[in-house]
């Protein structure tokens, strides 16, 4: 029994993602994260006294990276399908506390983290990532952002310290840059020199937050549901492609000769419906069959010619140059 298996083949596991969501002060951040499928709401930041108290939901209150770890180790969380994490900076700052405490130099004189720091920072907070996973929990970031000035234009950033937020996003399936314009909330998850964003979901990259009185699930639908939609999609589509494949490696294996060869590509060649690199494997069994058959394409007459042909009329001319 083989352990390879092919794209559609695959059992599609709960969807469990890792997002971050940031931008200016006021905006709802930490309601739209608390939109996510079932959240408990991890709150280093004092955040859910901003929420209306119709979108609050279950929370813990954060003091240290220590009572963060306590919560996902010793506490049942098994009601909860996404840990909320208010905010990505503040936890950063206590994740580097709480590394210096059984290794002090990783901090400078004054305070700040020394570059080993940092790198440690990188190692926890890729092990905190994989510790939800283990629990099979999604997370949500949230995180303020912060301005930085590159000569006479000014780029929205997370607010996080050194070089975590570059890190951060490296590890995260999506990053949204929550603004408003012309009195509408909205998203933007598209890659832009103004803001880091991120999709790597394949969804829409621009979505408008519309919360609805006593109805929080934004997140739930424009991101989970909709990335669960498309794997639904692309699950279809790699069986359809894997059958299409299949019917072209064996309509063009049945050539016999040159004439065969001829009626398929006149008939048949790029009719089908193209499904990703289709096209590119018809012309690459095609490419296969001509060489096999020794034949090259002739422009002008766009038609297949065979070189057996000819090299037999070469032998026949030889064999009558050589009886006379």
């Amino acid at each position: 029994m083989t352990l390879i298996k092919k794209p559609n083949e695959l059992t599609q596991l709960k969807i469990k993602l890792k997002g971050l969501i940031y931008g200016q002060p006021g905006v709802g951040k930490t309601s739209l994260a608390l939109s996510a499928p079932k959240p408990l709401l991890i709150d280093f930041d004092n955040g859910l006294r901003r929420v209306e108290k119709q979108y609050q939901t279950d929370s813990v209150q954060i003091e240290s990276y220590q009572d963060l770890l306590d919560i996902l180790t010793k506490e049942d969380i098994s009601a909860y399908e996404t840990v909320v994490i208010d905010t990505l900076g503040k936890v950063i700052d206590r994740m580097g506390d709480w590394l210096a405490l059984s290794n002090p130099k990783l901090k400078q004189f004054d305070g700040q983290l020394s570059q080993k720091g940092w790198g440690s920072i990188k190692g926890e907070f890729q092990r905190l990532l994989k510790l939800l996973e283990g629990k099979n929990k999604s997370v949500i970031f949230v995180s303020h952002e912060k301005e930085e000035k590159v000569d006479d234009k000014v780029n929205k950033r997370i607010d996080v310290s050194g070089s975590a937020g570059k890190d951060v996003i490296k590890e995260l399936d999506f990053v949204g840059y929550m603004s408003i314009q012309g009195g509408k909330r909205t998203i933007d998850l598209s890659p832009n020199d103004s803001f880091y964003t991120k999709n790597s979901l394949g969804i829409s990259s621009f979505l408008e937050y519309k919360l609805l009185a006593g109805v929080n699930n934004f997140l739930s639908q424009a991101i989970f549901d909709a990335y669960k939609e498309k794997l639904k999609k692309d699950e279809q589509l790699a069986k359809e492609y894997d059958l299409l494949i299949e019917e072209l490696k064996t309509k063009i294996n049945t050539i016999s000769d040159v004439d065969t060869l001829n009626l398929y590509y006149s008939t048949i060649y790029n009719q089908h419906e193209k499904i990703w690199s289709s096209h590119d494997m018809e012309k690459a069994f095609l490419n296969d069959k001509f060489k096999e058959l020794d034949c090259d394409f002739n422009k002008k007459s766009n038609e297949f010619v065979s070189n057996k042909k000819e090299e037999v009329k070469v032998e026949e001319i030889k064999e009558e140059v050589k009886n006379d």
